[in-house]
């Protein structure tokens, strides 16, 4: 008798645990990725500013990598540690001729990627 309802109540138990709805929460809807700005949206931005790795002396030859003859003005931040650039009117890669404290000279390359519009305040 006594084995007849610990069956009775272990059946009656996993009954009632397949008897009850699951409610699952709403899935999250995917992030929206951050539209990238088109060449005219570009464009409306007066400056534009990329890091370097380390502090620098000076900058030069600021040009667009696909279009050696187009140059872009511009200048190191006070800390040398970014480059302010003007007309930059177009996305792409920037390259340009960068003078360390250390002396050492390095051409960087930077992407559009990480090419920041400087907002201003």
């Amino acid at each position: 008798m006594m084995i007849a309802v610990v069956l009775f109540f272990g059946v009656f138990s996993l009954q009632a645990q397949v008897d009850v709805q699951v409610q699952t929460q709403p899935a999250e809807e995917a992030e929206e990725k951050p539209k990238k700005l088109t060449d005219e949206e570009v464009q409306e931005f007066k400056h534009y500013q990329f890091y370097l790795d380390q502090p620098a002396l000076s900058i030069e030859n600021i040009k667009y990598a696909n279009d050696e003859e187009k140059t872009i003005e511009g200048q190191l931040s006070k800390d040398g540690k970014r480059v302010v650039i003007e007309g930059y009117t177009k996305r792409g890669r920037v390259t340009a001729t960068v003078k360390y404290k250390d002396g050492t000279t390095e051409e960087v390359s930077r992407s559009s990627c990480v090419i920041d519009p400087v907002i201003p305040l």
